[in-house]
C-alpha cells in the first residue's frame, strides 16, 4: 500500500506488521501521492504516484521488488499518474495526468509507445489478449495493439467516457458522462448493449464485474457517490440499487462474493448482499472518513486518510 507521504510499504497481512517500507518523494514536493490500484507482478509490484507540480517536483510510475521493497525505476510524467496500473505480459499501461494513454516495459520502466486518448486522469484502461483499451472525453473507445500501440478501431459513444475500462473473456463494460453504460465486443468495437442507469446522477470510478453483476458507483456533478446500482452482465436489467444515506467516501466499490462493501465520512462500513441490495452489516472504525476498501471475504482492510489502517473480519450474513 502506498501513502500521501511518498512512501509504498508492504505489510503482513495476519499482523498489519510492516515487511519493508521504501520512500520514492521527490525531496521538492511536501506531498507526494499514491492514489491508483497497483499491478503486482510475480517479482514486483507497479504503482502510480502523482504530485501538486507547483513545487517543480515529478511523478510518475514506480517499480518496487515484492520481496525487499527495493525500488527498480520510476516512470517520470510531470504530475504523475492518478489512477490505475494494468499489465499483461512485459508490459503495463497507464492514462497520466494529461489524458495520454502510456505502455512502459516492466522490466526497465522506458516506455514502449504512447497515445493522445485524452482520457479522464483517475480512471484506467482496459486490457485484454493483447489489446488496451482507452475511453477519451471526445466520447470514443479505441483498442490498440499493446506492442506497437496501433489503434485497431474506433466505436464513438453518446458522450464522453466517464469511467474506466473493464474487460472480460468476452466483454468491455465502459459508461459514459450521460449516464449510460455500454457493453462492447473487445474484438470489434460493436455495441452489443447499452443501459441508462440514471438521467441525473453520473457514472464514475470503475465498473466492477463479478460473474454474476456488473457493479456501477455514481456520483453527482461535485464527485459526491450517491448511489450504487447493480445490473445483470448482459446490462438487460437493474439487478438492484442503493443509495448511500448521505455520500459515500470510497472511490471504488469493493466486492466478495456475497457483498458489496463501501465507506461513509463518519468511519461506517457498510456491506450490501451483493444478490439483492440488502443490508448485510454495517462496522464503525475509530478514524474517518474511509477512503479505501480492500481483502477478502474472510478479512476486509479498510483505510483512512489519518494513516489508520484497520482489519475487520466481517460476519457472514448473506446466502
Amino acid at each position: 500500500m502506498g501513502s500521501c507521504n511518498g512512501v509504498f510499504r508492504s505489510l503482513d497481512a495476519e499482523t498489519g506488521k510492516v515487511r519493508w517500507e521504501t520512500s520514492v518523494r521527490d525531496q521538492a514536493a511536501k506531498q507526494y501521492f499514491f492514489h491508483g490500484d497497483v499491478f503486482l507482478a510475480p517479482d514486483r509490484i507497479v504503482a502510480t504516484a502523482d504530485v501538486d507540480t507547483k513545487t517543480g517536483a515529478e511523478a510518475g510510475m514506480h517499480a518496487f521488488d515484492r520481496n525487499t521493497g527495493r525500488h527498480l525505476w520510476k516512470y517520470s510524467a510531470g504530475r504523475g499518474v492518478l489512477g490505475a496500473v494494468m499489465g499483461a505480459g512485459d508490459r503495463v499501461f497507464a492514462y497520466t495526468a494529461t489524458g495520454d494513454l502510456v505502455a512502459l516495459n516492466i522490466g526497465s520502466g522506458t516506455a514502449e509507445w504512447t497515445y493522445p486518448v485524452k482520457a479522464r486522469a483517475w480512471e484506467s484502461p482496459g486490457v485484454l489478449d493483447g489489446r488496451v483499451f482507452g475511453g477519451s472525453n471526445d466520447g470514443s473507445v479505441y483498442a490498440f495493439d499493446g506492442r506497437t500501440g496501433r489503434v485497431l478501431w474506433q466505436q464513438k459513444l453518446g458522450a464522453s467516457v466517464a469511467t474506466s475500462i473493464r474487460a472480460t473473456a468476452s466483454d468491455l463494460y465502459v459508461a459514459s458522462a450521460d449516464g449510460t453504460v455500454y457493453r462492447l465486443a473487445p474484438t470489434s468495437g460493436e455495441i452489443r448493449a447499452s443501459i441508462n442507469v440514471d438521467p441525473v446522477l453520473k457514472p464514475i470510478s470503475a465498473p466492477l464485474v463479478t460473474p454474476e453483476a456488473v457493479l456501477v458507483l455514481l456520483a453527482d456533478n461535485e464527485v459526491n457517490y450517491r448511489a450504487v446500482v447493480s445490473l445483470d452482465p448482459s446490462l438487460a436489467r437493474v439487478r438492484w440499487r442503493q443509495a448511500a444515506p448521505d455520500r459515500w467516501t470510497t472511490s471504488r466499490v469493493f466486492a466478495t462474493p456475497r457483498t458489496v462493501v463501501v465507506g461513509s465520512p463518519s468511519g461506517e462500513v457498510t456491506a450490501y448482499c451483493a444478490r439483492d441490495g440488502a443490508v448485510a452489516w454495517s462496522h464503525k472504525v475509530a478514524s474517518a472518513p474511509v477512503r479505501s476498501i480492500g481483502g477478502t471475504e474472510e478479512r476486509l482492510l479498510v483505510g483512512t486518510p489519518q494513516g489508520s489502517l484497520y482489519a475487520i473480519r466481517p460476519p457472514t450474513s448473506c446466502k
